[in-house]
């Protein structure tokens, strides 16, 4: 079971993976347009642990060698790499009965191809708008996608010097989620401006998760609540959720409402929490939106649920949802160029009602993984271990409530409106 760039032994290459710097460099130079060579003082960090599970994310300082006079090279750059390590690192640090996976090789090399895909698919999705300017996106020096049996896949992307990512566990401001929500819509504006003819951006997300996620192991995710609040009122308020986890376990009404509703879909980020956004670390103003392995086409709001979610407290989040789409709208709007809104601002917050259980199930599922992480952080002191905790642990319950609360509102609707759930 060993591959030529992903697999589950680590190789000799970059961040342990079989990418040379040989083959770095050959790529690098060609897309810079370059004869300058990389240093013998060239070295990566690792920039991901923690922070992603579909690739090895490195920082590369490249000290250039031979450039001519004038040449702007960067003098550090990103590098990403479809992987499978880190998903299963993460795995196996999980306690028995909490896993995401219990796989044998055949069950991880297919785990593989699902990390091939969305590494194809975040190729694709800068391509589509290399084009545009302004939007708050790194941009991309080269990306080659993981084709046929060598799954050779690889991205070079612009390192944004002096920035960190949001945190889960910290209580994020709404003025920052405003800032976020407004870069949102020119991004969605420019993807109305632009036919996609990448297949790669066509795919059902939701659908895909409940390949990669058998329906137990979903449920059993869920536990991991109960190993840090013991409480019976937490203890009950988990039995009203096991039945809506079977319901909406599955659900792609997010891919597929804007067909029944008849408007045109947008693309969303379709994983943007805390962890996949950039912010200045002496403003603490958004820098860049990263991460976008899982772009898809659906509705907007789906990425502004997942970012209200993970960035703000159940308080915050619940007093300024309206005002953070009206933002977000507003902003898709303003650049829209001519082109038509697919839908009144009125039909986005009825849309936003509508698709938040299956949303907030998608972005619980992962944040209960991270306060099991956190919970059991041996490099912590215990008093800011219990501060992040209570944060965490704010948001997934505020989370969780709000599906039940949707669930009963929506009902009506979803008769009404005859949708598939």
């Amino acid at each position: 079971f060993q591959h030529r760039m992903i697999g589950l032994e680590v190789a000799n290459g970059i961040l342990g993976t079989s990418v040379t710097w040989t083959e770095f460099e050959r790529q690098l130079r060609s897309a810079l347009g370059t004869e300058a060579r990389l240093g013998p003082n060239k070295s990566v960090i690792d920039i991901g642990e923690g922070n992603g599970y579909a690739s090895c994310c490195g920082l590369v300082t490249c000290d250039w060698q031979g450039a001519t006079t004038g040449e702007k090279l960067p003098l550090s750059v990103v590098i990403k790499i479809p992987s499978i390590i880190p998903l299963k690192r993460v795995n196996d640090a999980l306690p028995e009965g909490q896993k995401w996976f219990d796989y044998d090789e055949e069950g991880w090399a297919g785990q593989e191809r699902q990390l091939i895909n969305i590494h194809n698919t975040e190729v694709a999705t800068y391509k589509f708008f290399e084009e545009f300017e302004g939007l708050k996106i790194p941009s991309m020096f080269f990306g080659k996608a993981a084709l046929g049996d060598e799954k050779d896949g690889l991205m070079c992307l612009e390192y944004i010097k002096n920035t960190s990512t949001m945190s889960f566990h910290e209580k994020n401001s709404v003025d920052q989620v405003k800032q976020i929500a407004r870069a949102l819509g020119k991004i969605q504006a420019c993807s109305l401006k632009k036919e996609n003819t990448a297949s790669e951006l066509q795919k059902d997300m939701f659908k895909n998760m409940a390949e990669s996620f058998p329906l137990d192991t979903f449920h059993s995710m869920f536990n991991g609540i109960l190993a840090i609040d013991k409480s019976e009122k937490t203890k009950d308020f988990l039995e009203k959720i096991e039945p809506l986890v079977d319901k909406y376990y599955g659900s792609n009404l997010p891919t597929t409402i804007h067909r029944q509703m008849e408007f045109r879909p947008v693309l969303v980020n379709g994983d943007l929490h805390t962890g996949n956004v950039l912010i200045d670390k002496d403003t603490g103003d958004l820098a860049a939106l990263i991460d976008w392995q899982e772009t898809h086409f659906g509705v907007g709001v789906e990425d502004l649920h997942r970012l209200a979610l993970s960035a703000l407290t159940t308080e915050q989040r619940r007093a300024s949802m309206p005002i953070l789409i009206e933002e977000m709208y507003e902003s898709l709007v303003e650049n829209l160029d001519g082109v038509e809104s697919p839908y009144t601002l009125e039909i986005l917050l009825h849309i936003s009602d509508l698709l938040y259980p299956q949303c907030a199930f998608y972005l619980a599922s992962g944040a209960i993984a991270m306060l099991t992480k956190t919970s059991e952080d041996t490099k912590l002191t215990e008093t800011d271990k219990a501060a992040r905790v209570e944060v965490m642990l704010d948001k997934i319950i505020g989370t969780l409530e709000d599906i039940v609360v949707a669930d009963e509102n929506n009902k009506k609707h979803m008769e009404n409106l005859k949708l598939i759930d």
